[in-house]
């Protein structure tokens, strides 16, 4: 079973990534929005990695995937949306990818259904199973509640494939020699003009244009 990967990011999409290991191309689901950080293509990673095999893909859909996780934790909140009834591993990607870490042990904590019904694929009896089924084994897991900075009532901006990109547009910024603060002005500066659908490369050039012009 492959339980970690190390190696190089080649692709980075809003679900999913593909890394360089040992000569081979993994394709990994991933909840991108429980990483410290986005990953960057060229940049290194390490994840944690289970193999899921669905008996009955949908079409188009693969009977294995490799799921991958930056955190352990991360992992096991997963695995513990997979014990609950109805909820696959599609759903359990998007409860992570909707809500991250942090707002979905809160929403399971709190009871906040209306939080668990905005995640794709959860409707309402799959919410009321969730908070069932999971709010004493969610102490095990995170016994206090979890600072709710960066998770929001609505699915995060932060989020969406957009605000990926400008955060990764952030980060080559930083590795370029810029501040964190002044990297995130330039790119927040350059964001209204060039729209939500901007292209990562776009993104960096408009925002290095700006910074030569201050």
């Amino acid at each position: 079973m492959i339980a970690y990967i190390q190696g190089e990011v080649l692709a980075v999409a809003e679900d999913s990534l593909i890394v360089l290991a040992g000569g081979l191309g993994y394709q990994i689901a991933a909840a991108l929005a429980c990483f410290a950080q986005p990953p960057v293509p060229g940049g290194q990673i390490a994840l944690y990695t289970q193999l899921n095999f669905n008996p009955q893909p949908q079409r188009g859909a693969d009977a294995l995937t490799l799921y991958g996780f930056e955190e352990q934790k991360s992992q096991q909140l997963f695995n513990l949306l997979l014990g609950v009834n109805g909820v696959g591993a599609r759903t359990a990607l998007a409860a992570l990818n909707t809500c991250g870490y942090a707002g979905l042990i809160n929403a399971i904590q709190t009871g906040d259904k209306q939080t668990l019904l905005r995640i794709p694929g959860v409707g309402k009896k799959a919410a009321e199973r969730i908070l069932l089924e999971l709010r004493d084994k969610i102490v095990k897991l995170e016994p206090q509640p979890l600072p709710a900075a960066g998770t929001s009532a609505q699915p995060p901006a932060a989020n969406s494939l957009a605000a990926n990109v400008q955060r990764t547009a952030v980060l080559a910024l930083t590795q370029l020699g810029y501040s964190q603060q002044a990297a995130e002005h330039y790119v927040a500066a350059v964001g209204p003009d060039l729209g939500e659908a901007a292209a990562l490369e776009d993104i960096i050039t408009a925002a290095l244009r700006l910074a030569a012009q201050e």
